[in-house]
């Protein structure tokens, strides 16, 4: 369960035992207090389902806030105002937000707050409250953005899902000098090679399914999949020993004995560049992703040449291409689809992928390919990930004469374009 989950479960569960409590004090009208809340266990159901948070984007954490406070001040109006044993929810509606949704969300909590206990004060109608009463509308008012600077001044705990990496980008980037050098050493190899190893591994565990599924009718292993299975191994191989497009030569490891003493050996030729066939990398990965996730969504793969050959390293595209055809299908809802299209745009060939997931603001587009950078529309919609990703397609892919760009709008999907050199024969 993700945080973001937890946080509306947990928010809709001490609503409904509040309102117990008010029912069983006989603080409020039975049917009202019923409405509201049966409003919070819609609110729940609506928010945490997939789809739902989607659509919404960037604003699903925000607007679920929104939803929990309008439900807690009806209830605050009809239990007896500021004495309500429901004003107690708004300290606790902060608390729930800085340990399960973070800083900006338990910010974000404490201003509605304020703003609702305000609203309710002025549209009362009433007149002006008494001595008691005005002490009861300031602790009201005051307990949240109270708590929420208790909370920033000691420090809390904030939630996983919050990258500790992130965090500490905010330090160092904070700090005179800090720069490229600092961002670079606080990256883990290892990290970044598990994170690429998940691929492979995933489409290994499809084919050994299928494999296994035609052993069991009696049939014999299909050649298309054994040959897949096999490429995807070796590709697990390479990752996990490095991303060297090749050992080296015989020839360059070879010293001369016979030279004469002092002379160095003669220096090894350069290999000739290395050459990937854009159409049957995204082929066979298009049919992979088909195989593990068709059922969930369309996948379409269209190649405008039968070869698109260019100059890189081809376990370096695939780890790049996986990266990005990956991030389009986790942040693509059920019945959604994403569209792969190669070609070529004079001396470069292309390659497009496009989804029709949640898409990103503008803000996050433009961080988009920093290093552990995570949008505010995937922190919300609870999806897992490290921000590790188009990160590491840019290097890849520059590091190969490549380019990457990207258009995204919070709603309506993504757009990630790629440019290599043709290779020259």
């Amino acid at each position: 369960m993700t945080t973001y989950s937890s946080h509306r479960i947990a928010s809709c569960g001490l609503f409904a035992l509040f309102s117990l409590l008010a029912l069983a004090l006989g603080m409020g009208e039975a049917r009202p207090l019923a409405l509201a809340t049966g409003g919070s266990l819609l609110a729940l159901f609506a928010f945490t389902r997939a789809g739902f948070r989607a659509s919404l984007g960037a604003f699903a954490s925000a607007l679920a806030t929104l939803a929990d406070l309008a439900l807690l001040f009806c209830a605050l109006s009809l239990t007896g105002g500021f004495r309500s044993p429901y004003a107690l929810l708004l300290p606790v509606g902060v608390a729930l937000a800085w340990h399960l949704e973070g800083k900006s969300a338990a910010r974000f909590y404490a201003v509605v707050s304020v703003l609702g206990v305000a609203a309710l004060a002025t549209l009362g109608g009433g007149p002006i409250p008494a001595t008691a009463d005005l002490f009861s509308l300031l602790a009201t008012g005051l307990a949240a953005p109270a708590l929420l600077a208790a909370l920033e001044t000691l420090g809390g705990v904030r939630p996983e899902r919050e990258a500790t990496a992130a965090a500490s980008s905010d330090e160092e980037t904070s700090r005179p000098g800090a720069g490229v050098t600092s961002a670079v050493t606080r990256r883990d190899s290892s990290e970044e090679i598990l994170h690429d190893l998940k691929s492979p591994l995933s489409v290994i565990r499809v084919y050994t399914d299928l494999i296994a599924e035609a052993a069991g009718r009696g049939e014999l292993p299909s050649a298309e999949y054994l040959g897949n299975l096999s490429r995807e191994v070796e590709l697990a191989e390479r990752l996990a020993g490095g991303t060297s497009s090749a050992p080296p030569t015989s020839a360059a490891l070879r010293f001369d004995l016979a030279s004469a003493p002092g002379t160095p050996p003669p220096a090894a030729p350069p290999p000739p560049p290395a050459a990937a066939d854009l159409v049957e990398i995204l082929g066979s990965l298009a049919t992979a992703y088909r195989l593990s996730y068709g059922s969930r969504m369309r996948i379409e793969f269209i190649a405008e040449r039968p070869e698109l050959p260019v100059t890189a390293d081809p376990v370096a595209l695939q780890r790049a291409f996986r990266n990005v055809i990956e991030n389009a299908i986790k942040y693509t809802p059920q019945g959604g689809e994403v569209r792969i299209r190669a070609g070529a745009a004079g001396p470069h060939a292309f390659v497009v992928v496009k989804d029709t997931g949640m898409g990103m603001s503008a803000d996050d587009r433009a961080r988009a390919f920093d290093f552990a950078f995570r949008g505010s529309g995937a922190v919300s919609a609870g999806t897992r990930g490290k921000g590790l990703g188009l990160a590491l397609t840019k290097e890849i892919l520059e590091a190969n004469g490549g380019k990457i760009s990207l258009s995204s709008e919070a709603g309506f999907g993504s757009e990630v374009t790629i440019l290599l050199p043709f290779h020259k024969r």
